[in-house]
């Protein structure tokens, strides 16, 4: 169920169903990785190293021009797997701040689709999902 949920947030972003200029071979790369390597403790660089490697394989190119929207997601699921993995996060804690961040990432992808944007978000902000990743306020 946990891989469906996770297979499901990727299919909302938009740029991860839409790769290759819509033959999907990034979006199966991507889903073999997330059953290979699920949301549990002990999984998180295992499973970024394979997402990781898929994007690297199909590049930008591949993707368009929301490619860094989609290392935006990574390194989101990257905190937030490591999250688990100390112990900070559970698993639906760490599921709800990764739909979040593919939420926002989703909504970003969208605002660049109606002109509303087209520049990469600023990097200088830090990171959109530390609150969530790192259980501030709890």
């Amino acid at each position: 169920m946990r891989r469906l949920l996770a297979v499901a947030c990727l299919c909302a972003f938009s740029a991860a169903c839409t790769d290759d200029r819509g033959t999907g071979a990034l979006h199966a790369a991507v889903s073999r990785c997330l059953a290979r390597y699920p949301f549990r403790k002990g999984t998180a660089y295992d499973r970024f190293r394979c997402i990781a490697a898929a994007h690297f394989r199909y590049g930008p190119d591949a993707i368009g021009p929301n490619y860094d929207l989609v290392s935006q997601t990574d390194m989101a699921s990257l905190r937030i797997g490591l999250d688990v993995d100390a112990g900070t996060l559970d698993v639906p804690e760490a599921e709800t701040a990764l739909r979040w961040a593919m939420t926002k990432a989703q909504n970003q992808a969208i605002q660049r689709t109606k002109g509303q944007g087209t520049a990469p978000p600023s990097r200088a902000a830090g990171p959109a999902t530390e609150g969530a990743v790192t259980g501030a306020g709890k």
